[in-house]
């Protein structure tokens, strides 16, 4: 640590000089602004107006390192998600036609993404969105409002043995998947960037943490929705569901539903009691899915039937789990001691 002393110059300002190093490392020339926050502790930070302006660094990924093409679009959608703004793949060859077109697909799974240049032996893609356009706490309404609407619609085909609503909800689920790595994305660039982090609403590092743990309890609340609708979909054909399996299945999904609607409710709201109750209902879905698993093994004969509904229930029952899981979230997001 480095002490400096305060001085006082006419008109009643403050001044404080600023380390040589530091001006230099960062390119600084008289005149410039440099913005100055406050922090929860405080503490003042510094930081160059221009750099917040600056893009983020470049991302080139040489194809011959990729002998597989799903591990070059598994780490282009990483790159994504982390923060890149733009990402090259070069080769040392012509990159062939059907890699191109595979590549050029995942432009329908990662939100805001073009191609901006292209050649033979190389594609670019840039990120087009603009960042300050999606706060956090829209983006987590909207990824719980896929979620619940996936919920539903999975059960009522269970409900109604509409195969063509199981499958429609499986496709469905791919744009839930979209919203769920756009809110990755946007909280790791508001943990680079003080900037970024208040255009999203992000008020620190420890809100931060909480909305990537909500974004990804989200996202499996989303694979259990699309999960019962998997598992419907292998039942056509097969014996038609009992009554009483139905009603138990349309219960027990009532309560899980409920749960994760007030879960996601007590973390935007802050809202602790929420949050507590919401914990408290796991306890009857435990009991459902127990009352549910033993229906299934004393009345079902088709082995496979049985399967799926054990699948079905487990994944009712996870999905509560995952609820109480972003209640959890909600709690550590409104109680914290205070700086």
């Amino acid at each position: 640590m480095e002490a400096r002393r305060l001085q006082h110059i006419k008109g009643g300002s403050f001044t404080l000089s600023l380390p040589k190093e530091w001006v230099e490392q960062r390119k600084l020339k008289r005149g410039e602004e440099i913005a100055v926050f406050e922090e929860e502790d405080g503490s003042l930070r510094l930081h160059p107006i221009k750099m917040e302006r600056e893009e983020p660094a470049e991302v080139v990924l040489a194809s011959e390192n990729f002998p597989e093409v799903r591990a070059l679009e598994y780490c282009i959608g990483t790159y994504y998600i982390q923060g890149s703004n733009k990402i090259t793949i070069t080769s040392k060859k012509i990159i062939p036609a059907d890699v191109k077109k595979r590549l050029k697909l995942l432009r329908m799974d990662l939100p805001g993404v073009e191609v901006a240049e292209e050649r033979a032996d190389a594609i670019s893609f840039h990120v087009i969105i603009d960042p300050a356009a999606f706060l956090l706490e829209s983006l987590v309404e909207k990824t719980s409002s896929f979620s619940l609407h996936l919920q539903e619609d999975a059960v009522k085909s269970i409900l109604e043995n509409n195969f063509q609503l199981a499958s429609e909800v499986i496709e469905r689920s791919k744009e839930a998947l979209r919203h769920y790595r756009m809110t990755i994305r946007q909280v790791a660039l508001a943990s680079f960037s003080k900037a970024i982090a208040r255009k999203v609403g992000v008020k620190n590092c420890r809100e931060c943490v909480t909305f990537a743990l909500i974004a990804r309890d989200l996202n499996r609340l989303v694979y259990h929705s699309s999960s019962i609708a998997m598992q419907f979909v292998t039942l056509r054909g097969r014996a038609k569901i009992s009554r009483e399996i139905l009603h138990t299945i349309e219960d027990m999904s009532s309560v899980s539903h409920e749960m994760q609607r007030d879960a996601v409710q007590a973390f935007l709201k802050e809202d602790v009691m929420l949050a507590i109750a919401t914990m408290g209902r796991m306890s009857d879905v435990r009991l459902k899915e127990k009352m549910l698993l033993t229906t299934i093994l004393k009345s079902v004969k088709d082995a496979d039937l049985a399967v799926a509904l054990s699948h079905i229930t487990r994944d009712l029952r996870r999905i509560a789990g995952y609820s109480v899981a972003i209640a959890d979230d909600a709690m550590n997001r409104t109680l914290a001691p205070a700086p």
